[in-house]
């Protein structure tokens, strides 16, 4: 089972691999939970800057949960299952550092959600994306995992994908935002991708993510606490005077 998810820390990144590939990376409970501890790993340690996400195999990202852990399932088992959904996918979205999506191939369902948590995604040319419940469980999505999806695609986008059961392919999910781009060497991308973000200053990548959750609650956003702390930091005093003297920034996140 702990073969399922593997994690390696390399490069400054917490590697999170979803290591299913007989079973296109369908998602099973226990790799839910090595997903919420991957992402309590990198906000744990400071050496890391960033957690990426893909998938095995070459054939998909993630192809939804299990659908053999749905036998004998009842309304209540259903609320759980969706709250704990919720949690693991709450978690990973407040992850205070970048989190990036590598997909190549399917990502389905489950898989979209936890891509949608990602703040960038990056695709092969034959990555695709889809949620077709309405044509196969007839389940449902929580009311949260159907909001990241909004964010992600638009409303109308996203309710013809549910009810239609309709794929979005890699050129249109490019197209919409979801993808920052499409890559023919997927391995090299990643790398370039990954070295952008881990050599960037981590506490304004906070600061981004910390405002853009706040201000997907739709509510009026105080942030004079964000704006404190990276204004009052070391490193911003530490690049002012590097910028003016020509003089390379070392990073902290304080």
């Amino acid at each position: 089972m702990s073969d399922e998810v593997l994690t390696e820390v390399t490069r400054r990144s917490l590697r999170v691999t979803f290591n299913r590939p007989e079973a296109r990376n369908a998602m099973t409970f226990e790799m839910y939970r090595k997903l919420a501890e991957a992402a309590a790993q990198v906000d744990a340690d400071d050496e890391l800057r960033a957690l990426v996400l893909r998938g095995a195999g070459g054939r998909a990202f993630v192809a939804g949960t299990d659908i053999a852990q749905f036998r004998g399932f009842t309304g209540e088992d259903g609320v759980a299952y969706e709250q704990r959904i919720d949690e693991v996918l709450g978690a990973l979205a407040a992850v205070h550092k970048p989190v990036i999506a590598v997909i190549d191939g399917h990502c389905v369902g489950g898989g979209l959600g936890i891509a949608c948590c990602a703040d960038v995604r990056i695709g092969s040319a034959t990555s695709s994306f889809s949620v077709p419940i309405a044509r196969t469980l007839g389940n449902t999505l929580s009311a949260n995992t159907l909001r990241r999806l909004v964010r992600a695609f638009g409303e109308p986008r996203t309710a013809s994908m549910l009810m239609t059961a309709r794929k979005v392919d890699a050129q249109e999910a490019l197209d919409s935002g979801f993808l920052t781009s499409l890559a023919e060497d997927l391995d090299s991308e990643a790398e370039a991708l990954i070295d952008r973000v881990v050599t960037g200053a981590p506490l304004t990548q906070w600061a981004i993510k910390e405002n853009l959750r706040r201000l997907s609650a739709g509510e009026p956003v105080d942030d004079s606490d964000v704006v404190s702390t990276v204004y009052g930091s070391r490193d911003f005093a530490a690049a002012v005077e590097g910028f003016l003297t020509k003089t390379p920034v070392e990073w902290t996140g304080e």
